[in-house]
């Protein structure tokens, strides 16, 4: 079956581009959030008769699979230069058909329902002519250019990096105040550096105009120590008086902020270090040596000539390669970039304007930032594994954007033979990602048409620059319209200390082991009902067994369900005939409703309700709580007790079939609503139930519509408090350790209001309560020998004498009461131990704290019980 392939049709579209795994990826647990709560929209509006396509595809990841590909030629004991290009690439593609389509298929074990069909890769032909034809486009409006610039190099991969590809590390280093002497008379000014191996580019000396210290200097010169070059003190407004000596060296081939500074300033721009992070021939004595050796090494000579001033400890934030983990290089380097600014305006205004939603709406304000202090996009890297760059250059110089060597040599007016060189760079891969929306529909004009704006897309918030902001750019730039209606970012996953889920610290389980143990299901029913919009999850994981034991809430919930279910099928067997009403009337039809069926109705149609409002804010988990306390506690724990009851009393089939009926309509809907998040499950029951075909799907059925003349408030809050008089009971039962067995006799004393109602439902309140036998009036007695207590204006006597030892209960209320009271003094002086507050680990007085909370409740409760006695 091909129930999820979608087409144009005369149905509303409803559709969601899948943000496309790498290549090189495994599943892990933000894809299992991300990707949960996209099917979850799209079963929802399937469900809701639209035409809902999931456009699924998978990233080419280019310097991440090429540094998996080389990895195993080092095994091999090759590089790629010996393979050459051509036959590097073969290799890279025999390693993504072995390797590549592993987390597609770990995504169909969490029961993603895409159009497969559909499923792109970025390198796939359509994608890379939508990808050359974007880049000529660009090129020739001159929003590409080539040009020199600072960007993220990595020495190891001796490739730009995007900033999405930059991680940011404490680094423990030293801060080097060295001497710069004045050339022309005595003295010297002192400058701080942390990287002392790049002085030999210095260029300048910078200090703030407004800095009386050096008002007098600037225009001077010093030397540059160990390099020797003289450079001039300039004025530049980045000197912070306040940091340091409030001197500052400029090296604008090193530093972005320095590259900022060359630029005001006119400055030149050499560069001492190497593409392999060696230094070079400017560095004299310390050419070719690694930058970390030299600067020891130069730190050494520094202070054998006497020009280091000071040397302390330093602790900044350095950047480092995500995949080789080695400190980037701010390098010069000449590189291709897209002129942002022109694309940025637009792309800013129609989510100001509200045509795109950012959820939470907090993420607007950032987005804006952002795009209004946008800078210029590095594009080429300095790989093999990519789309590369459509770029030919002629022998005399000259180049051009061109599809294929024969387009270049038509626009350069070159004959047939001329020879001609095509660019060696590939894109960076967020430029094939910036297209996405458009390469996702093969550029088909019907489909976009059709599905584009698509209507949501679920992502992570630190990519909000990288790939959304550029795809409303790209999509509006190349077609005109905005690629999405909605975007909800997800929420960070962390553990119960805060951290975020790592394969480095031992916190992140495999995702497939836990669904292994606890099914799909339920480990999708968790991520939602953990994960409010805005909000980290918080995830207690068992380090030692790799277990996430916060996943009995789903499964212990599709247990439950599961159980509901089986009892309902159950008694249809004890019965000679039954049916499903298949036109759907009500049951009302052909039996008065009850007071039970009247109250569960309005409940399962608040919640309809309830559950619709919330998916249609992007209050996830609200929707997943609305049903868990709907189907758990009203419907299973309920409802279908009270059911038990009157089906054992019913006298006719007939009576007890027409029950079962309006339970099965109930049922019904339950399971539609719970679809979208529990698919697995849900289906199973809906074929067991309802003795559905194979070739039918609960996910193409029709959602449920809450019907508000159903809706009876008055009885919905008088059936809580009945609730809620039941709970005490039980619970009353419980702190006096009553056996469950036990039945005891109970006497309700209620306002006439209530009375009526609590004595039709008698025989179920009293199986429910276990009671033995059950009094209901306005004006009851209270019976000997019983405890009281009173809940939402009901008063409630349960008979306990000859079942409890009133005296024995009372000595050991006591003497639990006095240990408490003992218990909580010692807690309360050590809180108030500033010593102990100062000395101990926040966790440690966090569960002092708890303790002390969780004792007083327990001593209130005691104190409780001891009056009733």
């Amino acid at each position: 079956m091909r129930i999820y392939h979608s087409h144009p049709s005369e149905r509303r579209p409803y559709s969601i581009l899948m943000p496309p795994p790498n290549v090189t990826g495994i599943l892990h647990f933000g894809h299992v959030l991300n990707h949960t709560l996209q099917d979850l929209y799209i079963r929802w509006h399937r469900l809701k008769g639209a035409e809902a396509c999931w456009f699924p595809g998978i990233d080419h990841a280019g310097i991440a699979t090429q540094t998996k590909v080389e990895q195993e030629l080092r095994e091999e004991g090759i590089t790629r230069y010996d393979l050459g290009r051509e036959e590097f690439l073969n290799r890279v593609w025999e390693w993504k058909e072995r390797f590549g389509g592993i987390i597609l298929n770990q995504l169909r074990t969490l029961g993603v329902s895409c159009d497969w069909d559909r499923t792109l890769f970025t390198m796939d032909e359509s994608a890379s002519e939508t990808v050359r034809d974007a880049f000529i486009e660009l090129f020739e409006e001159g929003l590409i250019y080539k040009g020199k610039r600072i960007i993220n190099w990595s020495p190891l991969a001796q490739s730009a990096l995007s900033d999405e590809e930059v991680i940011f590390k404490e680094v423990h280093e030293h801060l080097y105040t060295l001497r710069y002497n004045l050339v022309d008379g005595p003295g010297c000014l002192l400058v701080a550096t942390v990287r002392p191996e790049t002085i030999f580019a210095d260029v300048a000396v910078a200090v703030n105009p407004s800095d009386e210290r050096y008002q007098h200097l600037i225009g001077k010169y010093v030397g540059v120590p160990l390099g020797g070059q003289h450079v001039p003190i300039i004025a530049d407004d980045y000197a912070d008086p306040a940091f340091g000596t409030g001197c500052v060296k400029v090296t604008p081939a090193h530093d972005a902020n320095d590259y900022a500074i060359g630029i005001r300033h006119g400055l030149a721009m050499p560069s001492c270090i190497n593409a392999d992070a060696t230094l070079n021939a400017m560095a004299g004595e310390f050419e070719g040596m690694d930058r970390f050796k030299a600067r020891r090494a130069i730190v050494k000579k520094l202070k054998e000539q006497e020009l280091l001033h000071q040397e302390e400890p330093y602790s900044h934030n350095v950047g480092f390669s995500e995949r080789g983990n080695e400190p980037i290089e701010p390098y010069l380097s000449d590189q291709w970039f897209v002129q942002m600014q022109p694309l940025a305006e637009p792309a800013l205004q129609v989510v100001l304007d509200g045509r795109v939603r950012l959820y939470p709406e907090h993420w607007t304000k950032t987005y804006e930032h952002w795009m209004r202090n946008i800078r210029d996009w590095c594009i080429s890297r300095q790989l093999w594994w990519g789309h590369r760059i459509p770029v030919y250059y002629a022998p005399d110089g000259r180049f051009v954007a061109a599809k294929n060597e024969d387009d270049a040599r038509r626009k350069l007016m070159l004959p047939e033979s001329a020879p001609i060189v095509q660019d060696p760079d590939v894109l960076d891969t967020w430029f094939s990602s910036w297209l996405w929306p458009i390469t996702t529909m093969r550029n088909d004009e019907r489909i976009m048409s059709y599905y584009l704006p698509t209507n949501l897309l679920v992502t992570g918030p630190d990519i909000i620059f990288f790939w959304v902001a550029r795809m409303i750019m790209a999509t509006l730039k190349f077609r005109g319209e905005i690629p999405f209606r909605d975007v909800y970012f997800t929420s960070i996953i962390r553990d119960g200390k805060g951290r975020k889920l790592s394969k480095s610290l031992g916190n992140s389980p495999d995702p497939l082991d836990i669904i292994g143990k606890y099914g799909a299901d339920a480990v999708r029913f968790t991520m939602i009902y953990l994960a409010p919009m805005g909000t980290d999850v918080r995830l207690d994981v068992d380090e030692s067994s790799q277990d996430i034991p916060a996943m009995e809430i789903g499964r212990n919930f599709a247990n439950k369900v599961w159980n509901a279910c089986r009892f309902l099928q159950m008694k249809t067997a004890e019965l000679k005939q039954f049916s499903i009403d298949n036109d759907k009337r009500e049951a009302s039809e052909e039996f008065r409703k009850d007071a039970a069926d009247i109250w569960i109705e309005s409940r399962y149609h608040s919640t309809v309700m309830q559950a619709t409002q919330a998916l249609a804010a992007y209050r996830l988990t609200e929707y997943a709580k609305t049903l868990y306390d709907f189907i758990w506690r009203d419907f299973c724990d309920w409802y279908v007790e009270i059911i038990k009851v009157q089906f054992n009393d019913a006298t006719e089939e007939a009576q007890r079939s027409l029950l079962l009926r309006h339970a099965f309509s109930i049922i019904e809907g339950i399971l539609k609503l719970l679809h979208p998040v529990m698919p697995f499950i849900t289906e199973e029951l809906w074929h067991g139930l309802f003795n559905k075909e194979h070739s039918q799907s609960i996910s193409t059925e029709a959602a449920p519509i809450p019907n508000e003349s159903k809706i009876d408030k008055k009885t919905e809050q008088q059936f809580e408090i009945i609730q809620s008089l039941v709970e005490a009971i039980r619970r009353k039962r419980a702190e006096m350790t009553i056996p469950p067995g036990k039945l005891l006799p109970v006497t309700v004393r209620a306002n006439m209001d209530l009375v009526p109602l609590l004595q039709s439902l008698s025989p179920a309140t009293g199986s429910l309560a276990r009671c033995s036998d059950l009094v209901i009036g306005t004006d009851v007695e209270k019976p000997p020998g019983s405890v009281a207590d009173v809940v939402r204006g009901i008063e409630y006597y349960l008979v306990v004498e000859g079942s409890v030892d009133l005296s024995k209960e009372r000595e050991r209320l006591e003497k639990e009461l006095q240990r408490l009271a003992n218990a909580i003094g010692g807690v309360e002086r050590k809180l108030s131990n500033e010593g102990f507050i100062r000395g101990a680990k926040p966790e440690v007085v966090e569960t002092e704290k708890k303790k002390l909370s969780d004792w007083k409740d327990a001593k209130q409760k005691i104190e409780k019980n001891l009056s009733s006695l």
